[in-house]
Order: C-alpha cells, then structure tokens, then sequence
C-alpha cells in the first residue's frame, strides 16, 4: 500500500463545548494517507507485539460478518490489537475525516471510535479504527425494558444534541461538498436527484411534495443513518450506548432529517 503519509495528533482540549464549534478545511487532514500520531493504538500495538513474541495471546483475526446489502467488502477484527479495519471500493475518506473530527472535539459528548489512521491504495480505501465489543441496539432492543429503552433515547438525545454544535464556517467553506446554507437549497437539489438524468430535466413538473418541506428548518451536523444496527451498547443490563459508528452519511443537513431518517429505516410499525 502507498506509505507516503503525514503524522498529526488530536487536539489536547476536550472540554465541555458551551458554544457552537466553526469548522474550517484547516482543521481537518486533507492527506489520503494519514496517521493519528498521539492515538492509544501504538501502545496496544507494542503491548501485544510483545505478548505475541512471548508466545502468548496470539492474534484472533476474524472477518467481520454483516448482513447489511450494501457493504461489498466485509470489515476485518483483529481482536488482540482491539483493531477495526473498514475498506474496500465503498468507503470513503470523509468517514474517516468526520470519525477524526467527532472524536477531536466531542470525545467526552459523542461517542465514537477512536480512529488510528487510513490508508488509500488505488481505489481502496482503509480506514483503521478502534474496536469495541458489544451487542448492537438491535439485537438486544426486543429483550429490553421500557425503561431502558427510555435511558437509551435520552443518551442517543444529548449525543445528537452535542453534535449539531459542529459548524461550517460560512466565510471558509468546505471545497468538494455542495455548502447548503439553507434548507430550501438543499430540498431543491434533493427533489431534483432523479430527474437529473432525463433528457429534459427543467420540462418535469416540481413534486407535488416539494412545497410540503419545511423551509424554516436550520441546517445541522447529523450522523445521518441512526439505526439500531449502527449502535453498539454494553453487554450487561442495564444497557448503555458504548459507541455509533458508521458515520459516512453525516454531514450537514436540515435539523429534521436525522428523526425523519430513523422512522424510514426502523420501520413506520417498530416502536
């Protein structure tokens, strides 16, 4: 793989954010091969190396198993080093930016993997990140009691509350991402998708339900696919969010898109 990678590290501050965060293209790597110089994973490494070289606790490598129909290239564990490796042609560096980015500035109010570094090798991206175990809110959602299942909303709540502080400074936008100031421009774009490839898009009448979206909305930074399966929880009762992951669909939309988001993939019927 392409090994010309620069180093960086997380910013040492971690406090409490109190006032929304402006984001610039400077804060975030540009590189297609970076690594998260200060990240907890270079001690794991050397650690089970050494226990490895000792001839104890050998590496229990397995291929992540997933039903999800649009994975094309199915995640790899290494357990010993608690490492996470998500590739292939389908993923993107944004996720990595965005997982860098949560991390760096909500990492005691979001919770999500800590990531160590990615790597691109033609048209394969690698994304090398931090490996938690633990059910997903799906498999466990049936067993629960109500009032977990309250607790779990409430966390899932302040989570998304803490990161719609992420800001995109309106006077250094992000190049390569379409800068939806408002919601209108945004429901315009999205409204004109599947009509983009016709031979005379601007001839097809505007959608009916065009004029029923919510043009007052404000515009936040969302997770963008908040399933059950994308939510790892602790393995005892009661349960508690332990991280989200799967972030490539986050960015900045209307505020209301994340709730609308849910009940489309949860189902009308689930409660």
């Amino acid at each position: 793989m392409i090994d010309n990678h620069r180093y960086d590290n997380y910013s040492s501050s971690a406090k409490r954010p109190s006032v929304p965060i402006r984001l610039t293209p400077s804060t975030i790597p540009e590189s297609l091969n970076f690594d998260v110089k200060r990240s907890s994973f270079l001690n794991v490494r050397r650690q089970v190396e050494a226990q490895h070289f000792a001839g104890v606790n050998p590496d229990n490598r397995k291929v992540y198993s997933t039903t999800a129909t649009n994975v094309t290239s199915p995640p790899v564990i290494f357990e010993e080093l608690k490492l996470f490796v998500k590739w292939g042609i389908a993923v993107s560096v944004s996720e990595a930016q965005c997982l860098y980015v949560v991390r760096r500035f909500l990492r005691d109010h979001v919770p999500v993997p800590e990531v160590y570094g990615w790597r691109t090798d033609r048209d394969e991206i690698f994304i090398y990140m931090e490996y938690r175990e633990g059910p997903t809110l799906e498999k466990v959602w049936d067993m629960m009691e109500a009032g977990n299942r309250v607790s779990i909303c409430q966390e899932l709540r302040a989570f998304s509350d803490k990161s719609r502080q992420l800001e995109q400074d309106p006077t250094d936008p992000f190049i390569k991402a379409e800068p939806f100031d408002t919601a209108s421009k945004f429901h315009n774009c999205f409204t004109f998708l599947y009509r983009r490839r016709m031979s005379d898009p601007y001839s097809v009448p505007v959608e009916p339900f065009r004029h029923e979206l919510p043009e007052d909305s404000t515009i936040k930074f969302i997770h963008g696919d908040l399933h059950r399966s994308n939510i790892i929880v602790t393995p005892g009762r009661p349960y508690h969010i332990s991280v989200i992951v799967d972030w490539e669909q986050s960015g900045w939309l209307p505020a209301y898109w994340e709730a609308r988001k849910e009940q489309l993939t949860a189902g009308r019927s689930e409660g």
